[in-house]
């Protein structure tokens, strides 16, 4: 058991593609998703590596653990993402892992002087031995995330603009600051929405997105005020030949207006003239019913659900 490097990068990706693949059929997370997420650790002292001198390759098992307070609800949180080999499976590892999780849950909780924390961890929909094994020990569901696709193998229809609207590219160096405006406009009413400052949002959206294309992020605008964007790349998590939806968002005085539909097709060409074959997001299917009507009124499907698990952990105090 040990804390991983950069240079362990590569062996979890390959451990979380064989995980995949054994439970579900198909890879979720690639080599250069994993880099971006370790981009965000605090501390590599939360990732924890398990190897065996027998096993080929030597890595049997992965766990990693973040805490944080939920800045809508004041909780306590430690999410927790674990993996085990397949061919080492049913020998106590996962619980030995979970067993590593709590024990952290513990030490943020006594540092905050908290009372409890909340484990959260995702389940795959086809994951059933991930699933049995958290319902085993309390956890329930509490939000659903569903990951739509569209195939791109002709051209799609066409945007219908409403009256006075444009739709035109983002401009490095000219529009940070109004696209991030309009992105807190939005998204202000969505409850799960977290609030960010000018720097984190061309952080996240742009600057670490791998050969960032401008022309990708489209501003829907009238009178020179942006009233809608989608935000946009090639690529996803599973092909690299998609094109990938990150935001699609409109202002509140101009919804149900065709606005979001017509961003939407707009996108869709722009994947299509890359030569992209398709298209996804995700979505929340409890707090944007209407964003999934959209998407299927665009000729989207669902393609995979993940459930969102929580259980509640007691810290005896002092």
């Amino acid at each position: 058991m040990r804390r991983p490097t950069v240079d362990d990068i590569p062996k979890v990706a390959a451990l979380f593609a064989a995980c995949s693949m054994d439970r579900i059929g198909m890879v979720t997370i690639r080599e250069g998703d994993l880099r971006a997420r370790w981009h965000d650790v605090a501390s590599y002292d939360d990732l924890l590596l398990v190897e065996h001198p027998d096993a080929d390759p030597p890595l049997v098992a992965y766990a990693e653990f973040h805490a944080d307070v939920d800045p809508f609800t004041g909780e306590l949180d430690l999410h927790v993402e674990g993996r085990v080999h397949p061919e080492w499976t049913g020998q106590g590892l996962a619980s030995f892992l979970h067993g590593r999780a709590e024990d952290r849950a513990r030490r943020a909780a006594a540092d905050l002087k908290r009372d409890h924390a909340v484990l959260r961890t995702a389940v795959v929909d086809g994951d059933d031995r991930a699933r049995r094994f958290f319902d085993n020990r309390g956890y329930v569901p509490v939000r659903h995330l569903l990951e739509l696709r569209l195939d791109l193998h002709a051209d799609p229809p066409a945007p219908v603009w409403p009256e006075g609207v444009t739709c035109r590219a983002f401009r490095p160096g000219e529009d940070e600051t109004t696209i991030w405006k309009a992105h807190q406009r939005a998204f202000a009413d969505i409850s799960t929405s977290l609030p960010m400052d000018l720097e984190d949002f061309l952080e996240d959206r742009f600057r670490r997105v791998p050969n960032f294309d401008p022309g990708l992020v489209l501003l829907a605008e009238h009178e020179g005020e942006i009233i809608g964007l989608a935000v946009c790349r090639a690529g996803t998590q599973t092909a690299r030949e998609d094109g990938w939806i990150r935001d699609l968002g409109v202002v509140p005085e101009w919804r149900r207006r065709g606005v979001g539909m017509s961003l939407l097709r707009a996108a869709f060409h722009g994947f299509r003239k890359r030569g992209l074959t398709g298209v996804g997001l995700e979505v929340d299917d409890v707090t944007l019913e209407g964003a999934v009507s959209l998407y299927r009124r665009a000729g989207m499907r669902i393609v995979r659900r993940t459930d969102v698990l929580e259980a509640i952990l007691r810290v005896p105090g002092p």
